[in-house]
């Protein structure tokens, strides 16, 4: 396996990493770490589950972000940057970008959804792209994915709050913009939600009530509640959620596609 940090912007935490098999032709995968925002939260959290399924043949870009230290919507301008950096540099490594993914982690999960949204969004909202990248797999597990729940559930102690820059009540025009459960997703690909049932840091509800939105705009998704389960077993690439979500790619991604219009 090889590993490669690489910057896709100018600040020192605009930063991926990748995680690439002995081989050419990989499908891509990027991971997005969650934290609830906080600056002491880093891409190493994701760093043996990218270990892992480099090892099991896939193509890796574990990516950083700025955190909530800087203003909304610092967070999601990264991360979308990120996401496109991951496109179009995984063909300078080998990566087949028609076989793609993206899987993100309690508020990464929170962030994939926003991501996974960009193509509706209006062209004056940060992050608009009607030309957007969209994935075969998108994998959530315990997503921060209800911005506004979450604020009045003073999940995270408050951390959403800090990350938007208020309350619903005090900056409603940026939840409107960005909250995940209010935006249109992207239809195309397949999706699976993961979450426990023991969770006690981001509740199941947040999951429900996401996988409810999806529902409403017609996405497939498959939402597996696990028993006895809490939050951070899927960072242990030998837990049996990460063996769910590792099946799960693999079925999705190890079958040759056709291109798409938006295949970069």
């Amino acid at each position: 396996m090889q590993r490669i940090v690489e910057h896709y912007g100018a600040d020192p935490a605009q930063v991926g990493e990748w995680f690439l098999p002995d081989h050419t032709g990989a499908p891509l995968v990027i991971l997005v770490h969650g934290g609830f925002w906080r600056p002491v939260w880093r891409r190493d959290l994701e760093e043996p589950s990218a270990q892992d399924l480099a090892a099991h043949g896939f193509a890796v870009f574990n990516i950083d972000y700025r955190t909530y230290e800087h203003p909304w919507p610092t967070t999601l301008l990264d991360s979308a940057a990120a996401i496109d950096h991951a496109i179009v540099a995984a063909r300078h490594h080998g990566v087949d970008t028609t076989r793609r993914a993206i899987c993100g982690h309690s508020a990464g999960g929170g962030l994939v959804a926003w991501a996974t949204s960009r193509a509706a969004l209006a062209e004056h909202l940060p992050g608009a792209n009607p030309s957007a990248p969209s994935f075969d797999a998108v994998i959530l597990h315990a997503p921060v994915a209800s911005w506004a729940q979450a604020s009045h559930e003073h999940l995270g102690d408050g951390a959403v709050n800090t990350f938007m820059g208020g309350r619903p009540e005090d900056v409603p025009q940026r939840y409107a913009a960005s909250d995940p459960i209010g935006l249109v997703p992207d239809a195309a690909g397949r999706r699976l939600i993961l979450h426990g049932d023991a969770d006690t840091d981001v509740p199941l509800s947040q999951s429900l009530a996401y996988t409810h939105h999806l529902h409403y705009h017609d996405v497939v998704v498959e939402h597996l509640t696990r028993p006895g389960e809490g939050h951070y077993e899927i960072l242990d690439p030998d837990s049996p959620v990460s063996h769910v979500r590792r099946e799960f790619l693999t079925e999705v991604l190890t079958t040759p596609r056709r291109l798409r219009a938006d295949d970069r």
